[in-house]
């Protein structure tokens, strides 16, 4: 261990006591946008924290870079990194907690939790029949289809039969041993569409999956289904999700990521009752960023 404390640039929001954590071992600078400040505070960076990480070319100025920890590290990185000696940390619980923040919106959607606490606190109970205006619909027996069955669909898919939900997957790759640990049912996507109460988008964003949730897609899902996403905001088609919305074909949408973010105060989203929206904060919690923050640490000798 060494007394010296490590200069650590920051590019991510942190957990108040993940960022506590930092501050009692290093020297902490936030990465500016862009611009000469920039360059100068990557210049001064023994670690850097970030969602993910600036790109080679912007690295190459961190010479007094020693360790880097992101939520992922593309491979150029990582390349990069060995290439330097450069220590990269990548979280293992962020698929997991992002898991668990899906689950989190679907169940707040289904139970239709954030209007009802809104009813109460506006003093509108018990002066109406609040359990009738949101009465809402179980997750057990209810069938959930998880469109994309990766790092974050696969670990929800066995958190939604733990919980008696009977989940189903769509997939570019046969997945069986999925199924058989996971109770789960691999189908085809038309199948997933005509058949799920709830659709949970858990693709990740590239030109192939861009708008894959639109108009026709939508118009296939069962009268009443639910939406959540918590994958990228453009992999389902806006317009087509708030015609949808205001039409009934979807009954409510649980969404953490958006077109364009933050969200502009007057966006249409924000007037429907039936829509609960988190600030894309899926991978924001303790536990997460004290992982990368204590990995970081470790790293540059003071942990």
């Amino acid at each position: 261990m060494t007394n010296a404390r490590p200069v650590v640039v920051v590019d991510m929001s942190l957990h108040p006591l993940a960022e506590e954590r930092l501050l009692t071992s290093a020297d902490v600078e936030r990465l500016p946008p862009c611009g000469p400040a920039r360059t100068d505070a990557l210049a001064r960076a023994e670690g850097l924290l970030a969602y993910g990480p600036p790109g080679p070319d912007e690295l190459a100025c961190a010479a007094r870079l020693r360790a880097i920890a992101v939520h992922l590290a593309p491979p150029a990185i990582r390349d990069a990194a060995r290439a330097r000696d450069v220590t990269v940390i990548e979280s293992t619980r962020l698929w997991r907690t992002v898991a668990e923040h899906t689950l989190a919106l679907l169940l707040a959607t289904l139970r239709r939790v954030p209007p009802a606490d809104a009813a109460v606190r506006a003093g509108r109970w018990p002066t109406e029949d609040l359990k009738q205006r949101y009465s809402g619909r179980d997750l057990a027996d209810a069938t959930v289809g998880v469109l994309g069955a990766g790092r974050i669909g696969a670990r929800l898919l066995r958190m939604l039969a733990a919980l008696e939900a009977r989940p189903q997957f769509t997939d570019d790759r046969p997945m069986p041993e999925l199924e058989r640990s996971t109770g789960a049912r691999q189908v085809d996507l038309d199948t997933l569409l005509a058949t799920s109460d709830v659709l949970v988008v858990a693709l990740p964003l590239d030109d192939s999956t861009r708008g894959a949730v639109g108009a026709a897609e939508l118009a296939r899902l069962r009268p009443g289904a639910t939406l959540v996403n918590t994958a990228r905001g453009p992999v389902v088609d806006e317009v087509a999700m708030l015609a949808a919305l205001r039409d009934g074909r979807l009954a409510a949408a649980g969404l953490d990521v958006h077109g364009d973010e933050p969200l502009a105060a007057d966006h249409p989203l924000l007037a429907l009752e039936n829509v609960v929206i988190t600030p894309h904060l899926g991978g924001s919690t303790l536990e997460c960023d004290l992982e990368l923050v204590d990995g970081l640490l470790e790293a540059l000798g003071t942990a």
